[in-house]
């Protein structure tokens, strides 16, 4: 068997990144002519054309990375002149009977269901300029109970019937780094194929210390027949929310998900066997990781290679007064608490004015054998998880909410929901002095 093929492509000088980048998404029709034509490149020197993976009267499902609610100044989501540019070169060169787009938001519990979220970030818009046959709002539609053989953390699924209906499946992520994952590309973007349940094993489970097996684990479901990164312009710094966009001006394409993962982490100037997911992937042999055995076609890897600026997930000691408390937690509580205080930070929010004006803070997560109760005495308290009860240390958590000026508990393990809910709950205390929900 040869090695996978992975292209790389230039789109070109791109008018309206300038703004983009700057805060303001501007639709240039020129624009999305050159990133359909780089589309078009990538997709023919990794397969040939179309119609190597589609045959006449197929269905397509496409599937964005449409991680949260958020527009597309955010740069958290798919470009949506990447979509349109895709939807409307399969639909001109393909023989599919239908171009479906679909996706669940991985935080849309939290932060906007499927059908807002594709508004806010232009990907609606997109997807019908580009001539989708259909948008599928995953979150309100069917799931499928299925078993997932050769998993081996995560073996059950509830998966969107539209992944599993459609004849052929194309994953489209966006180059960005990520706080939980190193980077997130194809691998990650199939957090979106399973519902966002909490407390549960599901979406919200998967992002605990097993996150890069979980989805290794979800991959075995249904692997994509392509994969297109989105890498005209990635994020670095604190993704996969708040950090920096980084113009690449790039379209990654090959049908080796793990390969072209690869390809991609290592034009961001990380090694493939650091990224968990990559590293879980190719060890379970569902994919080339090793860049040794995969051809490179187009752009060579160094002439468009770029060091991205890695996220930090260590939310501990980043400000006076606001004190995160997490000795012994998984890094499923720890990354996203920092995600949290990135958001709440980004928000325009001045700590110092904040921390005076509402009083000190003080988050608590996982075993704390060195906590004093006392260091929470008239202080905003907010508890994250279940698995504090678990720890010797749980009657020193339970003393210091007697102590504390108010208390907010998140419940459930591995809560990615306070990736959210704990940034809203500090923008509510910044606000009004108080939080409503003491326990989400």
């Amino acid at each position: 068997m040869g090695k996978p093929k992975v292209s790389v492509v230039k789109s070109g000088g791109l008018e309206g990144n300038a703004s983009f980048m700057g805060g303001k998404f501007v639709r240039i029709e020129d624009d999305v002519v050159k990133i359909k034509a780089a589309v078009a490149k990538a997709v023919e020197l990794a397969i040939g054309s179309p119609d190597a993976i589609i045959k006449p009267g197929q269905t397509v499902l496409i599937k964005p990375n449409l991680a949260f609610q958020a527009p597309p100044e955010s740069h958290a989501v798919v470009d949506p002149r990447v979509l349109e540019a895709v939807v409307s070169y399969f639909k001109e060169n393909s023989q599919a009977s239908e171009i479906w787009v679909g996706d669940n938001p991985s935080l849309g519990m939290h932060v906007g269901r499927a059908k807002p979220a594709f508004a806010a970030s232009g990907m609606e818009e997109a997807a019908v300029r580009g001539g989708a046959d259909k948008v599928m709002y995953f979150d309100e539609g069917d799931v499928v109970k299925v078993d997932i053989p050769g998993a081996k953390v995560f073996r059950t699924a509830e998966v969107f019937k539209p992944v599993l209906d459609a004849d052929v499946v194309i994953n489209l992520p966006k180059m960005k780094v990520h706080l939980a994952g190193t980077v997130t590309l194809g691998l990650k973007n199939w957090n979106g194929i399973i519902p966002n349940v909490h407390p549960s094993g599901q979406q919200q489970g998967a992002h605990r210390i097993e996150l890069g097996q979980k989805m290794a684990d979800l991959y075995r479901i249904r692997q994509a027949d392509l994969t297109i990164v989105d890498a005209i312009i990635g994020m670095e710094g604190q993704g996969p929310h708040a950090g920096t966009p980084t113009e690449m001006n790039l379209i990654i394409a090959g049908t080796d998900t793990v390969a072209t993962d690869a390809v991609t982490a290592n034009i961001m100037g990380f090694q493939p066997i650091e990224i968990p997911a990559i590293r879980c992937a190719g060890t379970d042999e569902l994919g080339e990781m090793d860049l040794t055995r995969i051809e490179v076609v187009g752009e060579s890897i160094a002439s468009v290679q770029k060091i991205f600026l890695r996220a930090n997930d260590d939310p501990i000691g980043m400000y006076k007064g606001l004190t995160v408390c997490a000795q012994q937690t998984c890094p499923g509580c720890y990354v996203n608490v920092r995600g949290a205080l990135d958001s709440f930070k980004n928000s325009g929010i001045v700590m110092e004015d904040f921390l005076k004006k509402r009083g000190e803070v003080a988050v608590l997560a996982g075993g704390l054998p060195d906590f004093l109760p006392e260091d929470a005495r008239d202080k905003n308290v907010f508890v994250v998880g279940d698995c504090w009860e678990y720890f010797p240390s749980a009657d020193k958590v339970r003393e210091a909410t007697k102590l504390a000026k108010s208390v907010t508990y998140y419940p459930g393990c591995a809560p990615v929901y306070i990736f959210a809910q704990l940034n809203a709950d500090l923008q509510e205390l910044a606000s009004t002095g108080a939080v409503s929900a003491k326990a989400h």
